[in-house]
């Protein structure tokens, strides 16, 4: 009994984090150095590709990918940014995923039954038989930000082979023109 509690309570403040976390970058969000985040990774050498999908993994549960993927761009060019970013993605995707499965499911599946069990379950049963379509879409549409979605899908009854591949197809678009943005800029300049 004590663990669910705990793990309601893990998965409360982990929520409250991410939306705290995106109202934050809405407001000071503008602020962020590019030039200064560019340099900083060249001081990594070699090891700037490592640091930077590991700082992009953890860095995106908190903060939206978008400045994530340009600096990817900026520094790596278009091919290796593009896989960075893709790996990037992934992994914190799958690290938010992990998380609302392990510490949010069973309060949610308990909330649903109770009060909402008509439309989720049907959709919910859908993402279970195959949900790697309805992912990909909304991975591509901007409905809502990345870890909202990796939270709802945690939630979900999606399965992991069917969430993983979804989220690679849907990270594709977005990651394509905003690290070809980033790169394109040190063309200009």
């Amino acid at each position: 009994m004590k663990w669910q509690k705990l793990q309601k309570i893990m998965f409360i403040v982990f929520l409250i984090l991410v939306i705290v976390s995106i109202i934050l970058y809405k407001i000071f969000g503008e602020n962020l150095d590019i030039t200064q985040v560019n340099n900083q990774l060249k001081s990594f050498g070699i090891w700037a590709p490592i640091i930077f999908i590991v700082i992009y993994t953890f860095g995106t549960i908190f903060i939206p990918s978008t400045p994530f993927m340009a600096i990817a761009g900026i520094f790596f060019d278009f091919t290796y940014g593009l896989i960075y970013t893709i790996i990037g993605g992934l992994l914190s995707s799958i690290v938010v995923f992990a998380f609302a499965r392990k510490t949010g499911q069973d309060s949610v599946e308990k909330l649903l039954k109770n009060k909402y069990a008509g439309y989720l379950t049907k959709y919910d049963a859908r993402l279970k038989e195959g949900g790697i379509f309805s992912l990909i879409i909304l991975r591509i549409m901007p409905i809502m930000p990345f870890n909202v979605l990796n939270i709802l899908m945690g939630i979900s009854k999606i399965e992991i082979r069917n969430y993983v591949i979804g989220t690679v197809l849907g990270l594709i678009p977005s990651n394509v023109v905003t690290v070809y943005f980033g790169s394109f800029i040190t063309k200009l300049f």
